[in-house]
Parts: C-alpha cells; structure tokens; sequence
C-alpha cells in the first residue's frame, strides 16, 4: 500500500481540501483509496459525511492499544457514497492518540503499526489529513507514508510555516528513521490561490528557493500570464465550499470545475513517484 500525508504546520491553508479531492481522484485512476483523519477538528471527517462519529465511544485510541482488542477495520467507514473512498474518523478523544505515541515503545512507527500495515492488503493508496501543528499525530503520519504533500497560501505567513514544517518537522523525522530513509515531499501545492501581485511575487521567490522542484507544472508562475490557464496553483473556487456543504467531492458536485484537473494531475504524480515503505 502506498500513502502520503497532507500537512502544514498552519492551519487555513485547505489542508482538508487537498487530502479529500486528491484521494477522490486517486479513487478515480481505479484504486482503493481509505483517508484517515488525524486531524482533532474533524473536517474530512464532516466533509465524507460522517461527523456523528467525532463522538463514537470507540476510536483510533483503542486500536493503538495493545491490549484492546479493536481492529483497524471496525473504525472503517464504507458507506461514504458518493466520494468512493473510505474513512478512518477523527474523534473527540484523538488527544489520547498522541499521549498513546508519545509513551509508546515504538512511539512514531506505531501508527504503522497497528493501523497501516494491518490495512495494507485492503487498499492501494491511504491519505492522511494531519492536524496543523507539530506533534505526535503529525510525526506519526509522515513516518507510516513517508510521503508528504504540503499545501500552502501565497502568503509569507505560509511561507514561513512551510521553512518550519521542513526544518522542524520533516528533517529531524528523517533523521531519527532507522534506515536514514528521507520522508520525501511529493507537492508543495500552492492553494485558494485568488491571483494577486502578492501571491505572484511569493510565488517567483518559491521558484528561486530549494522548494522549487516540488511545484507541480499547474503551480508554474508561466500560468499567471497564459490565455489558455486560469492561474498557477489550486485556485479560489465557490465550489469548494458548496461541495464540502453537500458532503460531496468536488467531482461529484461539478464535474466542470476548471480545477478538477488540478487534483487528477497531482493523483497522477503520486502515481508516478511510488515510494517503498521501509517500516516493515
């Protein structure tokens, strides 16, 4: 099974939106796809239809529990029609999760553990929405997929959360992973991007730093001045948050969407860039 985790270490920058979509898209391209949320606010978890179950008396805290017997399969919801894509909730109680991991044995490969690896021959693909703070819930994630798609605003404050996330984040992960395997950046994704001078010149200053290479072609500044193009990055669009009131994708609330080929570019990239997982 392949994964990823979206994650920021800032919250407003459609962290939610990001995982969602690209999950739904990468059910479109034929897989098995199960989000997880880790994230305490619930949103992908309200987003698939399924908030009733932020409250559920049984949660991912049981299944990191050696001595419970609940399996990752009976946190699984499946009736999540019509987003084809499969839910492990987030919880009320998901501050448990982290004091779990954090007095664990095997603290951050936990979360592999006791929920990746014994989902692994169930799905192709598992996303995580990860909570917009440094912490265990965070550091779990990007340990289980060694994957990272990081979205952010043009904006400096943005900017300055994606140098933390790196540095504080990211690298130190890497550092303490036995095999020295790097937690890799998939996507920076540049996100409610609305097209003014500031987000242009955010934008040129990421394609002259060390991030550049993690733009997508869709994020290239080259967008701002195409006829053919509505604009580097996944832009501001009303339908994102008629389709999150209707609890429905993006896809399935418009299939016209100018940005919808956004998500299907960036399934394809995670197609493309599949990376072993080494935890085994």
């Amino acid at each position: 099974m392949n994964g990823l985790t979206v994650t920021l270490q800032k919250g407003g920058v459609g962290k939610t939106t990001i995982a969602t979509n690209l999950a739904d898209r990468l059910a479109a391209r034929g897989h098995e796809v199960v989000l997880v949320d880790v994230d305490p606010q619930g949103s992908a978890t309200e987003a698939l239809g399924c908030g009733e179950t932020y409250t559920a008396d049984t949660h991912l805290a049981h299944v990191l529990d050696p001595d419970d017997p609940t399996a990752p399969t009976d946190l699984l919801r499946t009736d999540t029609e019509p987003w084809g894509v499969d839910l492990v909730p987030s919880n009320a109680a998901l501050h448990r999760v982290s004091a779990t991991i954090q007095t664990a044995d095997d603290g951050e490969a936990k979360l592999y553990r006791s929920l990746v690896r014994p989902l692994s021959d169930r799905y192709d693909w598992i996303v995580f929405d990860a909570p917009p703070t440094i912490g265990p819930l965070a550091d779990a994630a990007l340990v289980a997929t060694r994957q990272a798609v990081l979205p952010m605003q043009l904006s400096k404050p943005s900017a300055d959360a994606l140098v933390r996330t790196v540095t504080n984040q990211l690298f130190p992960l890497s550092d303490r992973l036995p095999d020295s395997e790097a937690i890799e950046i998939l996507a920076i994704v540049p996100n409610r991007v609305k097209g003014d001078n500031e987000e242009r010149r955010v934008l040129e200053a990421l394609e002259d730093s060390q991030f550049a290479r993690y733009l997508p072609e869709f994020a290239d500044s080259s967008h701002l001045d195409r006829e053919d193009s509505p604009g580097p990055g996944i832009r501001e669009r009303i339908a994102f948050r008629r389709a999150y009131r209707d609890g429905v994708s993006l896809a399935t609330h418009d299939d016209t969407v100018d940005m919808i080929d956004r998500f299907d570019a960036l399934a394809a990239l995670a197609d493309e860039t599949v990376k072993p997982n080494e935890n085994e």
